[in-house]
């Protein structure tokens, strides 16, 4: 009796040691997929008073396929505003050895940092469509920005930054007259 209940608990703890099913969040691209793409996600628009950006990502939650890829339709939208971008490439190479047994050794390694940071005023979704693909959803979204307002936003922080710099040169000119002042007593 004691072998009869051993042998259904066995089976059912290996079967229940699977693990968690996961989902590919990464999924190979299919005939499927590239065929299901709107037309607008290839086709970006062209409109010389607006910049646009497509994106697309994938999640098990459809909120969070739609709101991955506008993250990343924003962050393309930022990028053709402005980016600062920095380069370190370090560069190594040595020779070990002697005549025909020397060897050349070299190591190379480049890191680049791409810094984006704007204000999107007016920016907003044009178009958005999600489609299930096994057990994710693939999230298309079409985002556009009116040039008028960044150029607005730019304005503004040129006349900001002009304020600033006229504070600090008025403050560098009472400074510099103080101290003339306090030399002559």
């Amino acid at each position: 009796m004691r072998k009869l209940l051993v042998i259904p608990l066995l089976a059912a703890l290996a079967v229940g040691c699977g693990g968690p099913k996961t989902t590919d969040l990464t999924p190979e691209a299919n005939r499927k997929t590239v065929m299901g793409m709107p037309e607008w996600f290839l086709e970006t628009p062209n409109d010389p008073s607006y910049l646009f950006a497509s994106a697309t990502m994938t999640s098990r939650d459809l909120q969070m396929a739609v709101t991955k890829s506008k993250t990343q339709a924003q962050r393309d939208l930022a990028e053709q505003l402005g980016t600062k971008l920095g380069a370190l490439t370090k560069q190594f190479r040595e020779e070990v050895g002697a005549q025909e047994d020397s060897e050349l050794i070299e190591s190379s390694t480049e890191a680049i940092k791409l810094v984006t940071q704007q204000t999107l005023n007016g920016a907003r979704v044009d178009k958005k469509e999600v489609v299930a693909e096994g057990g994710i959803y693939r999230a298309y979204v079409l985002m556009s920005l009116p040039i008028g307002e960044a150029n607005k936003a730019l304005m503004e922080q040129i006349r900001a930054n002009r304020r600033l710099y006229t504070e600090f040169k008025a403050s560098k000119a009472f400074q510099e007259l103080d101290a003339e002042l306090e030399k002559g007593q």
